[in-house]
């Protein structure tokens, strides 16, 4: 007998199961072990965006540094006396810790420009005179340097101002002259003993005392410091010093002789004469400057950065230099037969 409108329904099985405990894990794992390995990627990706626009900046400011104090370095002694000593000594480790441990060189030097010499006329107490005009490279007030054939010194010097200019003239003629005035009336503090001049001077160019150091700022950040008044402040009570450099940690020299290698520039010397130097007086002039610069990212928690208990980890980079002081090379040349 059959059911009309009675729908049959079958029990359908699916045999349907879960994941073990065991095969959970496992996923867990692989999962876990590469998130770990794409945040690594991540970090270091951050972390290398990070640390190379301050690597890039390090070695512009280091090169920067050395290319300035390489002019410094080229430009000694150009326009003294042969046997000029322009090297302040005794600045071996004088300034702070550095980043190889040893306290950081200062330097110092005498440096003229290139703008050309005058003839000195006359110089009677604070007032200088000169045979020709001064030139558009003399803009006072600035260090001059005043020299013979023996001597020189660095004078701070000033524009005498409207109505003061001296007459003088040369070889009967009539002529405009220089004029500027030494207002402290003595010369800056300067490497040597001496400090006037036994025969009068004779010619005037234009120079700078240019020192430079470490010296860290009111954050803390180690900069090199340049001063064209040998770190002295200026007549007008303004500071000399300006930075030249951010990050620049490490400044240390060394000093080429005919005698080797040394920290310090040491004494140079003409002898009894020096119109007739023997190779005993060469050996003392420098030839040649090493400078090493350390400097610093200033961006912290690099990758590669280096540890130092002194003056704190970070990215560092060195910069080596040899410089050959030209006024040098050419009294070097003389004795040598060479020019």
């Amino acid at each position: 007998m059959s059911r009309e409108g009675t729908v049959t329904r079958s029990d359908t099985n699916t045999n349907q199961q879960g994941f073990s405990m065991i095969e959970l894990v496992i996923a867990m794992t692989v999962t876990l072990i590469i998130s770990g390995a794409v945040f690594q990627l991540v970090t270091a990706g951050q972390s290398a965006f990070r640390k190379e626009p301050g690597v890039a900046d390090r070695q512009l400011n280091i090169r920067m540094a050395m290319d300035r104090i390489s002019e410094d370095l080229f430009g000694a002694v150009y326009g003294l006396p042969s046997f000029a000593q322009v090297f302040e000594d005794d600045l071996d480790g004088v300034g702070s810790l550095g980043s190889t441990g040893q306290a950081t060189d200062e330097i110092q030097l005498v440096a003229s420009s290139d703008c050309g010499h005058v003839e000195v006329c006359d110089l009677s107490g604070t007032q200088l005179t000169t045979f020709e005009m001064l030139q558009e490279c003399y803009s006072l007030p600035s260090t001059v340097i005043l020299a013979n054939d023996t001597e020189w010194y660095p004078y701070w010097a000033t524009s005498p101002g409207k109505g003061t200019t001296s007459s003088c003239s040369k070889g009967g003629g009539s002529s405009k002259n220089g004029h500027v005035v030494i207002p402290q009336g003595v010369p800056l503090n300067k490497p040597g003993p001496s400090k006037s001049f036994t025969n009068p001077p004779q010619y005037m160019i234009v120079g700078a005392m240019v020192r430079y150091r470490i010296n860290p700022d009111s954050d803390g950040v180690p900069n090199l410091e340049r001063s064209d008044f040998g770190g002295q402040d200026y007549p007008d009570g303004s500071t000399s010093w300006e930075t030249i450099a951010r990050g620049v940690e490490d400044l240390q020299v060394e000093y080429l002789t005919g005698t080797g290698w040394s920290d310090t520039p040491g004494t140079v010397s003409c002898g009894t004469s020096c119109g007739a130097p023997g190779q005993a007086e060469y050996d003392t002039l420098v030839r040649r400057v090493k400078v090493r610069l350390s400097s610093r990212v200033l961006v912290a928690n690099l990758a590669g950065q280096t540890e130092n208990n002194s003056v704190g980890d970070a990215v560092r980079g060195e910069l080596i230099s040899e410089v050959a002081p030209r006024a040098a090379v050419t009294s070097l040349g003389i004795g040598n037969g060479e020019v």
